[in-house]
C-alpha cells in the first residue's frame, strides 16, 4: 500500500461499527489494519503535535478504567469530542482542513461508539493502529514531498 492520501474525504461513515455482530462480540477483523491505514491516509496533514494531543487525552483514560466505574468516566470520554474538535479548531492552516475533518470525523464517530469498557479499548486499539500507520504514511509523504 502506498502513503498516499484519499482526497475523496467522507466527513461521515468513517467509522460504521466496530464489531459484525450486533451482540458486539467480534470486532470486525479488518479494523486494525485496513481501517485503521485508511483513516491514517487520511489526516496525512494534521500535524504530529496535534495528533499527539488528542491521543494523549483518550490514552489517559485508560488508567481509570480498572478503579472507576465506566459510568462516572463517560462524561469525561465524551469530553474527549470537545477537547479534539477545540484543538483541530486552533489550528490556522486551511491548506489540510479535509484532513483535520477526516480527523474529527473519526473522533466523533469513534467515541460515539463507546459504550462501555469494551467498546472504549476497541476504539483505543483502533486509534493506537491509526497513530502508528499515520507515522509511516507520513513520513513517506514527506519524502515524496522533496
Amino acid at each position: 500500500m502506498n502513503g498516499k492520501i484519499n482526497n475523496d474525504v467522507r466527513e461521515r461513515n468513517v467509522i460504521e461499527s466496530f464489531y459484525i455482530d450486533q451482540e458486539k462480540k467480534t470486532v470486525h477483523s479488518d479494523l486494525f489494519d485496513g481501517k485503521a491505514q485508511e483513516i491514517a491516509k487520511n489526516i496525512i496533514g494534521v500535524t504530529t503535535n496535534q495528533l499527539r494531543r488528542i491521543y494523549d487525552e483518550v490514552k489517559s483514560i485508560e488508567p481509570k478504567l480498572n478503579s472507576i466505574a465506566f459510568e462516572e468516566l463517560e462524561p469525561y470520554i465524551r469530553m474527549i469530542k470537545v477537547k479534539a474538535r477545540y484543538n483541530i479548531a486552533r489550528v490556522k492552516n486551511k491548506r489540510n482542513e479535509k484532513a483535520y475533518k477526516y480527523l474529527t470525523s473519526f473522533i466523533n464517530e469513534g467515541i460515539g461508539e463507546v459504550k462501555n469498557k469494551k467498546d472504549f479499548y476497541v476504539f483505543l486499539s483502533l486509534f493506537e493502529a491509526v497513530y502508528g500507520f499515520y507515522f509511516e504514511f507520513e513520513k513517506n509523504s514527506i519524502k515524496e514531498e522533496r
